[in-house]
């Protein structure tokens, strides 16, 4: 039994990724509301908060609050089992985007972004590959016996 299968496992990637999430959500509904400066955030590169951008930090905080019910859904800690292909197919797409916001979270001019995004980003991106990686959820190969 590999660690994949292993539902303590995935379950405890998927809480810390959610706790993760959440982090990040309260962040972006911070900067929407001017209370930590967005300079912080979006490259490191907009000295002003637009109302554009207020909107794309509520906009983003959304987005990550359904990344939040994805892994969770995925783990197996919300939703019905067997999981929805959607479900499965959306928790890698989760993945990537943990990656490709990893590396851009590295290439930042904002040290906050560099220095204390990156890491958490990456956590992000291996308990979410952790949890999309998983067998948690799928359908099982074979036909299950039960008796009658």
């Amino acid at each position: 039994m590999t660690y994949l299968t292993k539902p303590n496992f995935v379950r405890n990637a998927a809480n810390i990724a959610s706790v993760l999430f959440f982090i990040f959500v309260v962040v972006q509904l911070l900067v929407a509301a001017g209370i930590i400066p967005i300079s912080m955030l979006w490259g490191g590169r907009q000295p002003e908060l637009t109302p554009s951008l207020r909107v794309t930090s509520v906009v983003a905080a959304v987005i990550l609050g359904a990344f939040i019910y994805i892994i969770r859904y995925r783990a197996g800690l919300a939703g019905r089992l067997p999981q929805p292909i959607i479900i499965r197919v959306a928790a890698w797409v989760v993945t990537g985007y943990m990656v490709v916001n990893t590396l851009g979270n590295f290439a930042s001019v904002s040290t906050v972004e560099r220095f204390v995004f990156g890491p958490m980003t990456i956590v992000l991106a291996v308990t979410s590959f952790i949890v999309a990686a998983s067998r948690i959820g799928k359908r099982p190969l074979t036909p299950q016996y039960t008796p009658k």
